[in-house]
């Protein structure tokens, strides 16, 4: 790429570099609305509403009376796509409403909470490094072997378990059974550790066969014979050289998995108790609470798409790295 560019004025090649940057921006742009969209679509079509609800938790069999006046005094009484286009500017002005469920700021809600789902992502996604990828590797080097047939089956039962039975599980051995663990979690590393756990663990058996089979390919290919050709130990090039050339797909892994967990972590949450997002996003979606149910899924695209844009700019900062490697070697 860089030789074809250097037939080019530099200002050619800045003007279109900004062009693609403008077109991911507006395409990110499509995708907030779009998914925002979505959102309230689907909160307009539920069955009941904020104001059904709110009588509901009083224990109040509410008149059409109180109901409409309730759902005037909330907004509700307007057509949807008033409704959305009010929503939609308070938020272009950094206003992301208040709570129905709670009375409070919505920012405020989610301030609190991201960082307690963003903790348990990074925890689950770095459990599922420490367990997959050398596993993976040794798989993949002793390809067939007893590890391999064993590590095989394993990962074909851990598949086919969701996170929130394996959550479920974890609370009846380690809290039930054994004691070791509050049912509910408490907000230090203790608490973490089983809901990280019941991520983790259906995570990790999806990534060591992606990781085992990306190795294999590796393992198989020419620049293998010729390290070992010139007396390279089979170490070095399994956990240097292999893990090295890995380095793009494992980040595609990552990038994949975490925007998995932070959308998936909901009910991991909602079973341990674990005051992330995802609680409150169950607990909004139970009680109609439209603000938060549209900023979750406004604050949950905008992380997604962040996150995507990191693993692209690290695929150019390790093809840069694994190019000078190749020229030096």
């Amino acid at each position: 790429m860089r030789q074809t560019e250097e037939g080019f004025p530099r200002s050619s090649i800045l003007a279109a570099r900004a062009k693609r940057s403008l077109q991911a921006l507006g395409g990110a742009v499509v995708v907030i609305f779009l998914v925002t969209l979505l959102a309230f679509v689907l909160s307009y079509l539920s069955p009941t509403d904020a104001a059904v609800h709110s009588f509901a938790e009083m224990g109040v069999a509410p008149t059409e009376e109180q109901l409409a006046a309730k759902r005037a005094e909330l907004g509700l009484d307007q057509p949807f796509i008033m409704q959305f286009t009010s929503w939609l500017s308070r938020v272009l002005q950094g206003d992301l409403g208040t709570s129905y469920r709670t009375g409070a700021e919505v920012s405020a809600m989610l301030m609190s909470a991201i960082p307690y789902t963003l903790v348990l992502s990074f925890t689950s996604i770095a459990l599922t490094l420490v367990l997959s990828v050398p596993l993976g590797l040794v798989c993949a080097y002793r390809r067939n072997g007893a590890l391999d047939h064993v590590m095989r089956v394993v990962t074909y039962v851990f598949n086919s378990l969701p996170s929130f039975f394996v959550a479920l599980l974890l609370l009846y051995v380690f809290s039930v059974r054994l004691h070791l663990f509050d049912v509910m979690a408490t907000r230090d590393f203790a608490g973490v550790l089983m809901p990280t756990l019941a991520m983790a663990l259906p995570l990790s058996a999806w990534f060591m066969r992606q990781v085992r089979a990306c190795a294999i390919e590796q393992l198989g290919l020419p620049y293998v014979d010729g390290l070992r050709a010139r007396g390279v130990s089979d170490a070095r090039i399994l956990w240097v050289h292999v893990l090295r050339n890995m380095g793009v797909p494992l980040l595609t892994l990552i990038g994949v998995s975490f925007g998995l967990l932070l959308g998936g972590s909901a009910i991991v949450e909602s079973i341990f108790n674990w005051p992330g997002v995802g609680l409150a996003s169950i607990e909004a979606v139970s009680a109609r609470d439209y603000p938060f149910i549209g900023a979750y899924a406004l604050v949950m695209a905008i992380l997604y798409l962040i996150l995507n844009a990191l693993i692209d700019a690290s695929y150019q900062l390790i093809d840069r790295r694994l190019r000078k490697k190749s020229c030096h070697a």
